[in-house]
Formats: structure tokens, sequence, C-alpha cells
């Protein structure tokens, strides 16, 4: 949205100074009403004054709409001690949906993590890969959690050390894989070329990073459509993004083919899944990463941990845990090696994209 400001001509000092003089020059039946020119001087500097003030407003609220961290939540007191503030890329669902599924297990972790002063904790959300990296390098979030190729890129560029695999969902892998339906006639990948594909989001791991990346590293070239009716060249695999909608646009025929979990595909369906062919899998990574801002001390960290991996033997933890979207538990990762996988062999080939996004 652009603001646009009148430009007020005649309130210049030039333009003053020539009022006045023309004024002084008027003859004395003049139907004009007569003021004294210091009259005239002070009303005017008065309207200069008030359309200063109203136009440093006007420029301060632009440049607080511009900011990148407008689009945080607005009550974040980055300052504020005693705060643990817990990250994840928005997804689908939005930021509120994503913070009343958060909350919960940030409360339980503070409620354990007393002893170093924190008092309350707080969901951030970030819009991009990007943003999250710029957030943990500011050190306005102590604990990002998130899928494997956005905690790969933080890791990357901020030092924050990934210590924990969540069982989201209650699995600790999972993989992509690109599906269609059972009569198309797509029946290899090199069938694509010329055709659509559906990804989820632009921060989705198996939704869009690890599918893209593995076909650009079979030599495929995938371009980017804003619609689909959109022509994609025959030698190219074109894809655009439906946020959510991957099984819906597939099912109605608006893409050709689409990329998802193999299990998310298989639970969506469920009795219906014979009517769907899969045509590529990813390798299997990580379901959900933790990783610590890299600055925290080791004996936080360490009790972070402890938190962490006793939450699924105790029955407030396994409640909380049901409630963080069926999350089974959460298991040590032992090296970066072991926390990512093929993500690292993959990531040099999408990740000028993933950090200007």
């Amino acid at each position: 949205m652009h603001n646009t400001m009148e430009t007020v001509n005649d309130l210049s000092p030039n333009s003053i100074e020539k009022q006045n003089q023309e004024a002084s020059a008027l003859p004395p039946n003049s139907s004009l009403p007569t003021k004294t020119k210091s009259s005239n001087s002070l009303i005017i500097w008065i309207v200069i004054i008030f359309i200063c003030i109203g136009s440093a407003i006007g420029l301060n609220f632009i440049k607080n709409i511009n900011s990148p961290s407008s689009s945080l939540q607005t009550q974040q007191n980055t300052n504020e001690k005693g705060v643990l503030r817990v990250g994840e890329t928005i997804d689908e669902d939005g930021l509120a949906a994503d913070t009343k599924e958060f909350q919960p297990f940030i409360d339980y972790l503070v409620a354990n993590l007393h002893q170093y002063g924190y008092t309350k904790g707080e969901f951030v959300g970030a819009h991009s890969v990007a943003e999250m990296t710029e957030l943990m390098r500011e050190g306005k979030i102590d604990l990002a959690i998130d899928s494997a190729f956005p905690v790969y890129i933080v890791d990357n560029l901020t030092g924050a050390v990934p210590i924990a695999d969540r069982w989201k969902g209650g699995v600790g892998v999972y993989h992509s894989a690109v599906f269609v339906k059972q009569n198309s006639p797509i029946k290899t990948v090199d069938d694509l070329k010329g055709k659509l594909l559906a990804f989820d989001s632009e921060t989705s791991t198996v939704g869009y990073f690890l599918p893209k990346a593995e076909l650009i590293k079979q030599g495929y070239t995938l371009t980017k459509k804003s619609k689909p009716t959109d022509a994609c060249a025959q030698n190219e695999i074109c894809y655009i993004f439906v946020h959510g909608n991957v099984y819906d646009s597939v099912a109605q025929g608006i893409v050709s083919a689409g990329a998802e979990s193999e299990l998310e595909i298989n639970n969506h369906f469920g009795s219906k899944i014979a009517d769907y062919r899969i045509i590529s899998r990813s390798p299997d990574i990580l379901r959900f990463l933790v990783a610590v801002r890299g600055n925290v001390k080791p004996q936080l960290r360490e009790s972070i941990k402890s938190v962490l991996f006793e939450m699924d033997k105790s029955s407030k933890g396994k409640i909380i845990l049901s409630s963080f979207a069926e999350t089974a538990k959460f298991t040590p990762v032992t090296s970066t090696d072991s926390a990512y996988g093929e993500i690292k062999n993959l990531t040099a080939l999408v990740e000028q994209e993933i950090i200007t996004q």
C-alpha cells in the first residue's frame, strides 16, 4: 500500500512573502479581508508546524509497517528478561493456530526451567526461513522447532545447535513423495516435463524443499508459475504453491502431480489411496528438529535436553505431547550428520532461493 501526500505550495517561505507583499499592495476598497502581516505569518507558521508534526508521525508509521519485525507478534518485547522464546516458520494454519499449538508445550518448558529465571514463554512465528534466521541471530528466538531444511539453514547461518528430533505425528523419520492419479498417463518423473506440479508452501521441507532438490539433483529444470493456466515449456517441470491444497489440486485435476509426505498422503486419502500412485520417493529424514541458539550456555542447553527427553515418561508430559500435534516423544541428535543426513547434500541446490525468500 502506498501513501500519497499532497504538497501545499502556498506555504513555502517565498510564497508567504509574496502573499504578504501582494496583500500590502491591495487598494483600500479591495474585497479581500484585511489582516496584519504579523497575524498572517503567525497563522501560517502554526499551520506549517502542524503539517510537519503530522508528516513525522506519518513517516514513522510507514517505517514501522515496512520494518521486517512488523510481521511478528506486535506485543512481543524482545528485550524482556525471563522470557523463553520458541520459533517456527508459520504454516498454512496461520499464526494464531500455530501459537495455540505451541503455547502449552512452551509453558511446560518454562515450568521446568524456572531455575534459570524464566517466568513465561512466547511463540515467535516467522514468515520465512530468512526471517527466522535473522531472529535467531538477533537473540529473539531461543529454540527453533521446525522441519529439517529450515533448521539446517538457521544452523548454517547462525551457529544454532541441533539437539533433538521431535516425533511429530508419532514418527521419527519421514520422506517426500510425488504422486499422481492412478489413471494418469504419467508413469515416471520424466513424464512430468511440460506438466504442472503442486508444492505446499515456501517453508515446507517434504512439501517443497526436499522434492524440488531431489528433482534438480536428477537434472531436471523446475520453473515456478503463478497460476495453473500458465504455459509450461516441454523441457521443464513447472510448479505452483497451493498451501495445504496439494491433495485436492491433484484430485480435481488442477495439476498433474503433487508432492508431500507419503505418510500424510496415505492418511489424507485413507480408503481411497488406491486411486493414486507414487512415482518418486526421497530418502528418509528426521521428522522435526529442535535447535538451540548457539550462545545459550551449555548448562541451560543440557537442562532443555533433559526436559525434552523426559516428557514422554510422565503423565503430564504425555498430555502436553499429545496436544502438541500428537508428538510421541523427543529423541537425542548426536551430531549434525545424524540430524540432517541427505539434507546436507541437497541444500546447496536450493539454499540461495531459501535465504532470499
